[in-house]
């Protein structure tokens, strides 16, 4: 019997400031997996990542699932993850993916690999100057600021153009280690809201619509933000696969979001680290994953042979 772990955390990243009255209920994606796997004879069991006892040997597959608080120990869970690796415990996603999704500013990998993304510029070293007349140009009137290390839009801010140089400043005096992107607003965001195309093992799950509250503009659930199933065209199917397609590594799974640019879908996050599919919403796509898994490590055993 395989036996898989799926990897969270015990505690709530520290940007999470308001009250959580039930910590467990945050894990109910996690759980449901968990189900899954049982219902197909398979033992999943959820371990805290940063637990220094767990012998990973004991595991035949690590599945990186609700470990938010990575964010404030980052070198330590890659450390983890190096363990993972190194034992006969099969790490998914692996962490080549891990690391370079880590960090946002693979945007700018993607864009030199032929991926459509949102315009995105490295605050660092910016030409402010240059930036604006880019936006003008462009009659992007608004801008969008957030962290290169970063989840759940925490520390993300909308700024007029003209506020974005005392945004910026007030950032870095209150997170001066940290670096930031500078994105137009898309209105698209608003408007229809932003895709997100589901993969597993390659293959497509299914198709999210999230759009935020009347009066926001981020898509996450605590900001008010809702979610929907949705039916992609052939042609944004046809997209979303080929930007997929790019992507140099061995993914279980891979969640593509997208905001639509010109008529074309661009990406504006590529989540390989620990997103959430909405299990909720899709009951059948909690099946896709843990064929999809046992499908890799059946393929593992074989070449072992």
């Amino acid at each position: 019997m395989n036996r898989i772990a799926l990897l969270r955390c015990d505690k709530l990243p520290s940007f999470v400031t308001w009250d959580v009255p039930n910590l467990e209920e945050l894990f109910e994606e996690d759980k449901l997996l968990q189900r899954g796997f049982a219902a197909r004879g398979i033992e999943a069991e959820s371990v805290v990542w940063s637990r220094p006892d767990v012998d990973w040997n004991h595991y035949d597959a690590a599945l990186i699932r609700s470990t938010w608080d990575y964010l404030d120990d980052r070198e330590n869970f890659l450390r983890v993850l190096s363990q993972i690796e190194a034992s006969s415990c099969r790490l998914f996603n692996p962490l080549a993916a891990v690391r370079w999704n880590m960090d946002k500013r693979y945007l700018f990998d993607l864009a030199s690999w032929g991926v459509p993304i949102i315009p995105t510029y490295l605050a660092a070293g910016v030409d402010l100057d240059a930036l604006r007349r880019t936006f003008a140009e462009h009659r992007w009137h608004t801008a969008v600021l957030k962290p290169t290390v970063g989840l759940g839009a925490a520390y993300v801010r909308r700024v007029p153009l003209d506020e974005l140089e005392s945004a910026l400043a007030g950032l870095l005096a209150e997170r001066p280690e940290h670096d930031y992107l500078i994105q137009p607003f898309i209105e698209n965001v608003v408007t229809e809201g932003e895709w997100s195309f589901v993969y597993f093992d390659g293959q497509l799950s299914h198709v999210l619509l999230k759009q935020p509250a009347p009066d926001d503009y981020r898509v996450q659930g605590i900001y008010g933000g809702t979610i929907r199933v949705a039916e992609p065209s052939g042609d944004d199917r046809s997209q979303a696969e080929a930007m997929l397609a790019k992507l140099p590594f061995d993914l279980l799974y891979a969640r593509l979001d997208f905001v639509r640019v010109g008529g074309y879908l661009a990406v504006i996050e590529v989540e390989l680290i620990e997103p959430i599919f909405s299990f909720n919403l899709v009951p059948e796509s909690i099946a896709r994953l843990v064929a999809a898994t046992r499908s890799e490590l059946e393929t593992k055993q074989l070449r072992k042979k």
